[in-house]
């Protein structure tokens, strides 16, 4: 069943509910409210003549009430050990209606071959000081009759109140549904194109369609986005790796033509080889390091004490080269919650970053506030161009691509550090001008609550 049919019929069905339960109402109301306005009637009319006969005799009393009879009225009069009814020709009688043992003056609708008839109990006191009462009965035609026509003006409202009810639920539905039936096909044409396409929304109206189709929009962006992004890592990745191999290529031609009758050919060519090799490793495992990072790797959050890790990367790598690595911290202790391989891996990125590019002392400049921990490498390099500084986090970027097959790099380091500070939630920025130096800014929070995603 289509969403038009289901909101039209449900609105349908609801408003009958709705109608059905007015209709009951309106008609409990108006039986009660007749018979309580004739009941008040009956008994002003019948009390004084009960109040005048009592001074009367029996004989009496009976050719008065018989006077004020009409032919749809009777009275029984019930006394202690006796009980009598007088009748005007009423076609009807209260033979198998028990007498009222209620001692309270009362009033009471019966129903009786189909006809509604209004008793009013009037009770009095004998000569003798024993209680009895007066019972009128009346039939209620003129109830009967306003009953009939109450009944034929709500099934006629009701009748044409449903059929309103389901020409609006189908107004209701089309004005709902527009919208969503133009996000079918949509989305069908997506299916069918493979194109990515957005939803035109002309509602002004910031509803729940608004947002569902505003969200959708905004995922096709991303997924717009992420393809294209897809498509260019494949490129670069594809451009690096065969330029690599374009190279070990070469080389071992040259190796093989000339390596045999030449030493220096042959040093030459297997340097090259062995380098190319090892730069193809190092790019091979940090695209599978960058893929671990926004797939969501394995993560372990641990006490981390950044003053200590930043000391033994130091350690490392002033066993590798001569230049220096100087830390400004004013703790002693700095300890975060995070996963303490990467935090190790995204130091060692961005200072062998710094070493490559300048050949001045590299300064670690760490600090902490309340939430998070900040730390600055500062170079005092060749710095980057103002308007690359914005690309330097794309995988594969080249800022200059000669400098980096001097100094071995791959384009990868930059992103993974990204990849690495997201996954701590925290932020890494770049402040540089061009022949002056670069800073690397990272904010890290003090205390994390990640999943292992």
């Amino acid at each position: 069943m289509k969403l038009r049919t289901k909101i039209t019929l449900l609105t349908s069905l609801l408003l009958i509910g709705i109608l059905l339960c007015v209709d009951i109402a309106v008609y409990s109301l108006f039986i009660k409210s007749a018979t309580q306005n004739a009941g008040e009637m009956l008994l002003s009319k019948w009390e004084p003549v009960i109040e005048q006969g009592e001074s009367m005799s029996t004989e009496a009393q009976d050719v008065l009430l018989y006077k004020s009879l009409t032919e749809d009225t009777l009275i029984r009069i019930s006394i202690p050990g006796s009980v009598r009814t007088i009748t005007n020709g009423a076609d009807f009688d209260l033979n198998e209606v028990p007498v009222t043992d209620n001692r309270t003056k009362g009033t009471k609708l019966l129903q009786k071959d189909d006809e509604r008839i209004l008793m009013v109990y009037i009770p009095v006191e004998t000569v003798s000081g024993d209680m009895g009462g007066f019972e009128i009965a009346e039939k209620m035609d003129d109830l009967e009759t306003n009953l009939k026509i109450l009944v034929t003006i709500l099934t006629s409202t009701t009748f044409g109140a449903v059929l309103l009810c389901m020409l609006g639920g189908s107004m209701l539905s089309r004005t709902v549904v527009r919208p969503i039936t133009s996000s079918i096909r949509t989305m069908r044409e997506i299916e069918r194109s493979l194109a990515f396409m957005k939803i035109s929304y002309k509602g002004k109206n910031r509803d729940e369609l608004y947002e569902m189709t505003e969200t959708f929009n905004r995922m096709m962006e991303r997924l717009e986005e992420s393809f294209w992004n897809q498509q260019q890592f494949v490129s670069d990745a594809s451009h690096e790796l065969n330029t690599t191999l374009m190279i070990i290529e070469g080389y071992s031609n040259m190796l093989r033509r000339w390596g045999a009758h030449d030493k220096k050919v042959q040093e030459e060519a297997v340097k090259s080889i062995y380098e190319e090799t090892k730069r193809m490793r190092i790019m091979t495992q940090q695209l599978l390091n960058l893929a671990s990072s926004q797939q969501g790797g394995q993560f372990t959050p641990e006490s981390v004490n950044l003053i200590q890790t930043c000391k033994l990367v130091i350690a490392h790598f002033s066993q590798l080269s001569t230049r220096k690595i100087i830390l400004h911290s004013k703790e002693k202790d700095n300890v975060i919650q995070a996963d303490h391989s990467k935090i190790k891996q995204l130091l060692i990125i961005l200072l062998d970053n710094a070493l490559k590019y300048s050949t001045a002392p590299v300064e670690l400049h760490l600090t902490k506030q309340e939430e998070y921990v900040q730390f600055i490498i500062k170079d005092y390099g060749i710095g980057i161009p103002q308007g690359e500084v914005k690309h330097v986090f794309e995988r594969f970027y080249r800022i200059d691509s000669s400098r980096h097959r001097k100094t071995g790099g791959t384009g990868l380091g930059l992103p993974i550090a990204k990849s690495i500070v997201e996954e701590h939630h925290g932020e890494i920025r770049i402040e540089s001008h061009e022949g002056a130096g670069t800073e690397v800014i990272v904010k890290l929070p003090t205390a994390l609550s990640i999943r292992n995603t």
